[in-house]
């Protein structure tokens, strides 16, 4: 198992371990009485704005145009240079075929951006579920483990270790991401390694033409 997805699956474990914690925790204080209730949802939407508000705050600095490359310590100042470095690397279309794999051009921005707007995705939908969960069928303990792990999440995520801790894009933090050991892998190309998957493709793609 590579390091990364051994931190991955050890992130999980601190986070399933948090929710028996929380679960145990809201049995014994009681704490879906109703008292309680506009505390918890409070908490939650709370936790959420924060959420969003850093969300925003990283997309600010994936897009920044102007200002030069600081180093990682100025990074929370807001000064970060737009990175229009390109990225080329292969995926599978799907986890079911992980030889059907395509090649991907792009750049770090973008990719980041992406990443950014899969988040606000993710939260978007997260927040519905929740609020359906909640306010149509009644359930409190949703609301209160999303308040505990919401900003836990936003601290583990690639986005927030780069863009606002500043820390370089190496290691498990290399991209492209993968986001999670069981996801069918990405890998990162060199610009020959991606021109010469690109030849064997249009090879592919001549063979079928001609059958």
């Amino acid at each position: 198992m590579s390091p990364v997805c051994a931190i991955q699956l050890m992130v999980r474990s601190q986070n399933i371990a948090l929710v028996i914690a929380v679960n145990q925790l809201a049995t014994k204080l009681n704490l879906e009485r109703p008292e309680f209730i506009p505390y918890i949802r409070i908490a939650y939407f709370t936790v959420q704005a924060l959420t969003l508000t850093v969300t925003f705050y990283i997309r600010n600095q994936i897009s920044a145009k102007n200002g030069e490359l600081l180093h990682s310590s100025f990074m929370l100042s807001g000064c970060v240079v737009t990175d229009r470095t390109p990225l080329v690397y292969s995926e599978s279309k799907s986890i079911f075929d992980p030889k059907n794999v395509e090649t991907v051009t792009t750049t770090n921005e973008k990719y980041d951006m992406q990443k950014s707007n899969e988040s606000l995705q993710q939260l978007a939908i997260g927040v519905l579920m929740i609020c359906v969960m909640h306010f149509q069928f009644g359930y409190i303990r949703p609301l209160l483990l999303q308040a505990v792990l919401g900003l836990k999440n936003v601290y583990a995520t690639q986005l927030f270790k780069i863009h606002v801790l500043g820390r370089a894009a190496t290691g498990e933090l290399k991209r492209p991401w993968k986001k999670s050991p069981f996801e069918a892998a990405t890998e990162a190309m060199t610009p020959k390694e991606a021109k010469m998957l690109e030849k064997k493709e249009e090879k592919k793609k001549l063979g079928k033409k001609s059958e």
